[in-house]
């Protein structure tokens, strides 16, 4: 089904550091991938069921640590002449990989019009839907995306993938925002990207803990930086915060 995110990565210039500290966030095991030795999952102790990877990249001037969401998109051309025509950028495609088989499934990762960076892929039949129900620890339990351009961001991705875009209210000190529906099912929000943010427009991933003030003060003992007070939301507490190579990301619990 289109208009999911079923999959994310962090892409990060410290593989190391970014590995122990989520594989501690988490309490988790870090699991090597077999076709390169530079890469890792992250899974549940005693399990071989990824819960996301870490690869990493080059630590280039302008280069930042940041989560990329997997979107499932039917017609993958389409939407990459969209997305380029509504002003976003074409930064890899899967067709340039020299190992594809036949009957690879197809992927591009881009910047929207607003900057923020999202893998378009190829719908799957079958594939888990990260949003369903309760999220074990370490999955997806909510997405936002903070931009520039509300107006112009909701427009894009309703023509795109067909996401119905609530009215506009009020967050309190975050501004205004949007709610995100997908099948009537409300899935994350749009809301301004704060002013003087260090970082540009960009998903936000709410990672599911079972403990908030413990992951709390493990993201703090190694580095990470708080750049939003722990605050009580529907259904739980989340807390945003830059994991210590500076990657935005949120945890949330449940009450």
């Amino acid at each position: 089904m289109a208009g999911r995110f079923f999959w994310y990565e962090l892409n990060t210039t410290d593989l190391e550091k970014s590995a122990s500290f989520f594989a501690g966030l988490f309490d988790c095991d870090l699991l090597q991938s077999e076709d390169d030795d530079a890469t890792f999952y992250v899974a549940p102790k005693g399990t071989e069921s990824p819960l996301f990877r870490i690869l990493p990249i080059k630590a280039e001037e302008g280069t930042r640590s940041h989560w990329i969401g997997f979107l499932s998109i039917e017609g993958l051309d389409q939407a990459i002449t969209q997305t380029q025509e509504a002003g976003g950028e074409l930064h890899l495609i899967s067709d340039d990989e020299e190992d594809r088989q036949p009957g690879d499934a197809r992927f591009a990762v881009l910047t929207d019009p607003q900057g923020a960076v999202v893998n378009f892929h190829e719908d799957v039949p079958g594939l888990p839907d990260a949003g369903d129900g309760l999220p074990e620890v370490g999955r997806l339990a909510w997405v936002e995306l903070l931009t520039t351009d509300r107006e112009a961001a909701a427009a894009f991705y309703r023509d795109l993938v067909g996401w119905e875009v609530g009215p506009e209210h009020a967050r309190g000190e975050e501004g205004m925002a949007h709610a995100l529906f997908r099948d009537g099912r409300v899935f994350g929000i749009l809301r301004d990207l704060p002013s003087g943010s260090p970082v540009p427009p960009h998903w936000v991933f709410y990672l599911r803990v079972d403990d908030l003030d413990r992951a709390v003060a493990h993201a703090r003992a190694l580095g990470g930086f708080l750049y939003e007070d722990a605050a009580e939301v529907d259904g739980g507490r989340r807390v945003l915060m830059l994991d210590p190579t500076g990657a935005p990301v949120a945890l949330w619990a449940p009450r």
